[in-house]
């Protein structure tokens, strides 16, 4: 071991100028730098002068030691020192070999290691050790960095494949575009009920599966309000990619996403996120139920054929969004032999009577007609006044088959006739049905669309059973047109008895409901006269009555009457501290713990008057009074209601007075209330937040409990 003043002598290089060379440019390129010297058998034969701030042990660095001895991290490494040794490998570079130090950081070091021959000398191996603790806490930190931010990354990816799983599990469709109308996100739903894939939907325009971007039309109108609000519904038509139509319902919001760059300016972009059910079959059903209730409506309320069957095309048209309906009735031959310009006075306005028998009828006539729009008006001019043969046409098939028929293209069917003019009006689609009364066809009734619909089977089958519900509209009103003069002297006395027994039963309904009126207005009328309208609970003119009655039933069966005086202290200055309404939050909870410490039959606890209360405790002695005073003062200490600007308490206290009697003759409840003023007068005086119980009795009747002008009533 080395003295304090001992120093091993210094390393003598005595080499040829390349290797003085290669050395210093080793040196050089180093930092902070200690070496050793050491010889086959790894003893050390030299060593710098600070080179044991590297070792493991410090003291261990002696001349002709073991280098492992303080560099253990040259053990198990002895091959490839000998390799250096014998040039068979130029140099070794053992990286960041840790030192713990005494505080406990981290030291690093690298060690550099390669042979060094003098002439005439044996080989020696030179270990270089250099302080890398900066750069390897560096390079740590950077790993570390680089760790944390492949974890972030790493669970961002996991998040996002997260959410997607979740949007895809979605029944309900997602859109996620931007203000202009940019689809920006979709979910598997989406792709499934429109046809497109992601990829031909992403960047494109919502106008793809709405037409002229009625979405966004819709959403961009929203009042600025709604616009903030969290959802709001749109119902708007849909394109699939097959071109068929749907309806779906919207639920739609604005999120703002803000862009903090050297381009934008903490720019926010709004973008819209709408949330959509396919309510097409929904809406169909509607559609069929609203028209089958409207037929239903204008049967129960029309009164003739000619007045309702317009009525009946317009409803069927309106409910189902078809565009033109017609009504086809037969005519026989001679009615069919008409002059074109007075054809509409020739032809009588009526389906034929489901009574009579109808065969061989030569010509259908349309003789009624509504149409949606200008656009197919020139459709329904030029087919004023056509004659079909049965069979001709749509209408002739159905009365022919005497079932519903369907067209999906108009222009396809051969047996249109009228196929030039649907094309100029732009219709595409029909359908018709058959009206049926008494087992026969009596009229025909059809309807053209300018957007192509598919077969319907369901609209067939329910428009099957609208035309029996015509047929048997047809068959009552030819019933009604026969009976109408039998029966007009029946239906006027009839509708006069039914009137009055109408008017009747309102006025009974009216009285019945005026009674029923006065009985809860008084009710509430003596709640009103009886409760405190702040406080809930009786007031002084409830109070006055019951402590009379309660004096009366206590003479008779003398037995002990209680009164509690009650005041809270310095209300005055907590209504100052807190507000009016904070003192009528006071009083209230008061007035709970007041109530819910009287509760026996006979108990009543009431609002004296401002901020002082009372309680009548019947069949009670003073001890009982006493504890349901103190049970009162404990309940409000319990609820530890702030009173800061209280002189004994930082919670709201009670002023108690309490008083005793048995009523008798010579005592009187004025007497009894001034006792109880008196006890609570003395508790006050006596410094308030406490309870002071006074026995009433004959020898001493003060005057009526009222506190005179010099009291102080906080």
């Amino acid at each position: 071991m080395l003295d304090n003043n001992e120093i091993l002598p210094p390393l003598n290089l005595q080499i040829c100028p390349k290797s003085i060379n290669n050395l210093l440019d080793k040196l050089l390129s180093l930092r902070r730098i200690e070496f050793l010297a050491v010889d086959r058998e790894l003893k050390i034969q030299e060593t710098s002068l600070n080179v044991q701030d590297f070792a493991e042990i410090p003291n261990q660095i002696e001349k002709g030691k073991d280098v492992r001895d303080c560099f253990p991290e040259l053990i198990g490494i002895e091959e490839l020192l000998d390799d250096i040794l014998e040039q068979r490998q130029s140099s070794f570079h053992l990286k960041s070999v840790t030192r713990i130090l005494k505080d406990g950081t981290y030291f690093y070091l690298d060690l550099y290691i390669f042979c060094h021959k003098e002439q005439l000398k044996p080989e020696r191996l030179i270990i270089f050790c250099e302080d890398v603790t900066d750069s390897a806490s560096l390079q740590q930190t950077m790993v570390q960095a680089v760790n944390e931010n492949s974890i972030k990354v790493d669970y961002l990816a996991t998040a996002r494949d997260y959410i997607d799983k979740i949007l895809n599990s979605l029944n309900d469709i997602l859109l996620v575009t931007t203000g202009a109308g940019k689809i920006k996100k979709i979910n598997k739903a989406t792709e499934i009920l429109f046809g497109y894939t992601e990829s031909e939907l992403i960047g494109k325009q919502i106008s793809m599966i709405t037409p002229d971007g009625e979405l966004l039309r819709q959403i961009s109108q929203l009042p600025p309000e709604l616009k903030t609000e969290s959802w709001h519904q749109i119902k708007v038509t849909c394109t699939t990619k097959n071109s068929s139509k749907l309806t779906v319902a919207f639920s739609c919001s604005t999120i703002d996403t803000s862009i903090d760059s050297k381009h934008y300016d903490n720019k926010s972009i709004q973008d819209f996120v709408c949330v959509g059910r396919d309510i097409t079959e929904e809406q169909r059903i509607k559609k069929r139920q609203a028209a089958q209730y409207a037929v239903a409506r204008i049967m129960s309320e029309s009164g003739s054929l000619e007045s309702a069957t317009p009525k009946f095309l317009q409803a069927i048209c309106e409910s189902l969004g078809w565009d033109v309906g017609e009504l086809w009735t037969p005519v026989d031959e001679k009615e069919s032999k008409f002059d074109a310009e007075n054809s509409r006075d020739k032809i009588p306005f009526l389906l034929a009577a489901p009574d009579n028998v109808i065969e061989n009828i030569p010509f259908l006539v349309r003789v009624g007609v509504w149409r949606r729009g200008t656009e197919v008006g020139e459709f329904v001019e030029n087919c004023q006044q056509i004659n079909l043969e049965p069979g001709a046409g749509l209408p002739g098939i159905v009365w022919n088959t005497g079932f519903p028929q369907w067209i999906t293209d108009i222009l396809k069917d051969r047996n249109f006739v009228r196929s030039h003019l649907a094309a100029k009006a732009g219709l595409q689609s029909a359908f018709g049905f058959p009206i049926r009364a008494s087992g026969q066809v009596v009229g025909v009734m059809t309807f053209f669309c300018q957007e192509k619909q598919p077969l319907d089977e369901d609209l067939l089958e329910m428009m099957a059973a609208v035309g029996s519900q015509l047929g048997q509209f047809v068959k009552r009103k030819y019933a009604e047109k026969e009976l109408q003069e039998a029966e007009a002297s029946i239906r006027f006395l009839y509708e006069q008895e039914k009137r009055q027994s109408e008017e009747l039963a309102q006025q009974n309904l009216a009285l019945e409901q005026a009674k029923l009126e006065l009985e809860a207005a008084n009710q509430t009328l003596q709640e009103l006269a009886s409760l405190d309208g702040l406080t809930q609970i009786a007031n002084r003119r409830s109070f006055d009555k019951a402590l009379k009655s309660e004096w009366q039933r206590m003479a008779r069966e003398k037995a002990p009457l209680s009164l509690i005086l009650l005041d809270i202290d310095f209300f005055k200055l907590y209504n100052d501290r807190y507000g009016h309404q904070g003192g009528d939050e006071c009083l209230k909870k008061v007035a709970k713990i007041l109530e819910k410490n009287a509760r026996r039959g006979g108990d009543l606890s009431a609002r004296y008057g401002g901020e002082e209360f009372t309680v009548i405790l019947s069949r009670t002695e003073v001890k009982g009074a006493m504890r349901v005073a103190e049970l009162i003062r404990s309940d409000l200490n319990a609820a530890a209601i702030l009173h800061a600007d209280s002189k004994v308490s930082k919670f709201v206290t009670l002023s108690i007075g309490v008083t005793n009697v048995v009523p008798a003759v010579g005592l009187s409840i004025e007497g009894l209330i001034g006792e109880a003023d008196r006890a609570l007068y003395r508790a006050k005086l006596e410094g308030r937040d406490r309870i002071v119980c006074l026995e009433y009795n004959q020898e001493f009747q003060g005057q009526k409990g009222v506190f005179s002008d010099d009291r102080e009533r906080s």
